[in-house]
């Protein structure tokens, strides 16, 4: 059984504040949440800066975002803070006792110690849960001797430094799939309105209060189709829905200028969606079915239709049919449309793992923090 050490005997609040100079330019810190650690704030002039006071931030302190602690938004700083300031919302811990950082950092970073850090904050909201100094301070945790809590954070430390590696190389591979997408539309010559391709093909139903109806939705940025609950015709406002066929071309309109458009795959056939969902055929004798799909997710053709929204506010600009098959796009001949979506599905299938992988490693992450604080490691 661990001794339970009140952290303000291991650990000392440093508040070292700096008088802000308008004319100066300071280098902020912020800290990310779930653990990924401090980040650096692009340069900013004093007279930028908010009204909150300012202090220095120096290596090897334990850094708590007041605010966001209980997210997992703590990290201890480096050699690479040296010279950067933090606001107020920020507590800098220095070491006083027979304490390593990195062992504390990873602690409040586990399952036992989110409960540590939700038990001394304050606020009724999710987004007010606020950590104060004193609470903070007198939070005890379960704390070994010196040489072990080092074991422990050496081993979390080199574990963490690699999944890091590999979630930054899976990270640039999704990135190198957006960025040759872009140059294989791009280097295409010939550009035609959407409406030399699609046809608008809707199969609508009357919705009836005793039926069920699986329904779907089309995420941002091209993320394709998503199922939405089960529900019963009598919990719908809809007097209809819109089925879905298999290798139709479907958009939100009032989502459509933020990149909400897909093609219906297999999965999603024959789910519902509104009436603010059109549906289009694809002319197979223009453009073929796998090309298509890429395009949807062209960030190229996200950026046309943001002009295209009509409406007042960015939560309503509806991209009405006209308007989307007005829009221009890349088409080249059947064949070059097939060579370009073959090379862009082996694409997306090493992308579509990569991003598997990174959610792995977020279990990774997630097991062998456990672990340590659960006398398994």
């Amino acid at each position: 059984m661990l001794n339970e050490v009140r952290l303000g005997d291991v650990i000392q609040l440093e508040r070292i504040p700096i008088e802000v100079d308008p004319k100066v330019e300071y280098r902020q810190i912020g800290i990310r949440s779930f653990g990924n650690g401090i980040f650096h704030r692009d340069p900013c002039l004093g007279s930028e800066l908010s009204k909150l006071r300012y202090f220095e931030v120096r290596p090897d302190r334990l850094v708590v975002s007041n605010i966001m602690a209980w997210e997992g938004a703590i990290a201890v700083s480096g050699e690479k803070e040296k010279g950067f300031v933090g606001s107020a919302r920020f507590l800098s811990y220095r070491p006083i006792g027979k304490v390593d950082l990195r062992y504390l950092n990873y602690f409040f970073q586990s399952k036992v110690g989110r409960v540590v850090i939700k038990s001394v904050s304050t606020g009724t909201v999710t987004r007010n849960q606020t950590v104060s100094p004193k609470n903070f301070e007198n939070a005890k945790v379960p704390l070994p001797g010196l040489a072990e809590q080092r074991r422990v954070a050496d081993k979390l430390e080199t574990a963490m430094n690699q999944i890091e590696q590999l979630v930054h190389m899976k990270n640039a591979s999704t990135s190198l799939t957006l960025q040759h997408a872009d140059a294989l539309f791009r280097s295409v010559d010939m550009y035609v309105p959407l409406s030399k391709v699609l046809n608008e093909s809707s199969d609508f139903v009357a919705v009836k209060p005793d039926a069920t109806y699986r329904t779907a939705g089309i995420l941002n940025r091209g993320r394709g189709l998503f199922m939405r609950p089960v529900i019963d015709g009598s919990e719908t406002k809809y007097s209809r829905y819109n089925r879905l066929q298999k290798d139709q071309f479907v958009y939100s309109k009032l989502f459509g200028w933020e990149g909400s458009l897909a093609v219906v795959t297999e999965e999603f056939a024959g789910t519902y969606v509104s009436h603010e969902f059109p549906t289009f055929d694809i002319d197979p004798e223009a453009a073929d079915v796998e090309y298509m799909t890429h395009l949807a997710r062209w960030r190229g053709l996200h950026d046309s239709l943001k002009g295209q929204g009509t409406g007042m506010g960015s939560r309503r600009k509806r991209v009405n049919v006209g308007r989307l098959l007005a829009t221009e796009v890349p088409l080249p001949d059947l064949p070059e449309q097939r060579r370009i979506a073959k090379q862009l599905t082996l694409a997306r299938k090493a992308a579509d793992g990569g991003a598997a992988q990174v959610e792995q490693l977020a279990t990774l992450r997630r097991t062998l923090l456990d672990a340590a604080f659960t006398g398994r490691l």
